[in-house]
């Protein structure tokens, strides 16, 4: 009985059409998001390779397990020296913000209030009483705008702990996902390295290669042990073709 008193007005209806409208491209920038991020971790990834590639040309390392422990032993280093650099951006960040509570004896000091925070930054709705069942109908009204963007003297201990935080946290969150991109690319080259597999082995292949020595095998098949491989064949150099005894005429 209650749905029957529900009744939406056709401005109700383009709401709810826009709300699905604004849930349906919030889904598609999400999985946009994480095919970026996917493709950005493969190329992370790759940076480990001019760190091992050295010890494996050389065969300094034979032994996948040397190998693993070498790689990531590299790849805390790389994580190491990279992230230094925000860390220190979000410690000063944080000095800075502890002198201004000293400078104004505040230290309940919200940094994101819209007074003489961050928020003075920022629009800021009331979204209070946007939805209601009054009257046994279902309205709804556009939230009420509260604060527009202003610069405040007095937040600029909030503005430059905001800004450090945000640049050393999106910088750390990068290194770390290089970290962790470079740790799934180790694990890769060790098994495509290091991993026999018998993908391209044919055993009837290798069964006629030591019973007619000699035998030409096709591509990506390995001899038997003890079989020395086909000789590959070499093209007859060709000739120049004998000059005509008409040209040799013409030329008399």
């Amino acid at each position: 009985m209650f749905p029957a008193l529900l009744k939406l007005t056709e401005t109700d209806k383009r709401v709810i059409i826009a709300l699905l409208f604004i849930i349906i491209l919030l889904l598609v920038i999400i999985g946009a998001i994480g095919y970026l991020i996917v493709r950005v971790m493969k190329w992370q990834g790759k940076g480990l390779d001019n760190c091992v590639s050295d010890v494996l040309y050389a065969r300094v390392i034979t032994e996948k397990k040397e190998f693993v422990k070498y790689a990531r032993k590299k790849n805390w280093i790389i994580f190491y020296k990279a992230a230094r650099i925000p860390v220190i951006i979000m410690l000063v960040s944080g000095l800075i913000l502890l002198i201004r509570n000293l400078i104004y004896h505040d230290f309940t000091y919200n940094v994101f209030n819209r007074f003489d925070g961050f928020g003075s930054l920022l629009f800021i709705w009331d979204f209070s009483g946007i939805i209601s069942t009054g009257g046994g109908e279902l309205t709804f009204k556009l939230p009420t705008l509260v604060s527009s963007p202003h610069f405040e003297l007095h937040a600029w201990g909030a503005y430059l702990f905001i800004l450090g935080m945000a640049v050393g946290g999106f910088w750390y969150l990068w290194c770390v996902q290089a970290l962790i991109a470079r740790d799934l690319r180790i694990k890769k080259l060790s098994e495509s390295i290091f991993d026999k597999k018998l993908d391209q082995f044919n055993q009837n292949q290798q069964l006629m290669s030591s019973l007619i020595p000699g035998q030409v095998l096709p591509p990506g098949v390995m001899p038997a042990p003890g079989v020395a491989p086909a000789p590959t064949p070499t093209p007859a150099p060709q000739t120049a073709p004998a000059p005509d005894n008409k040209e040799k005429e013409k030329k008399k």
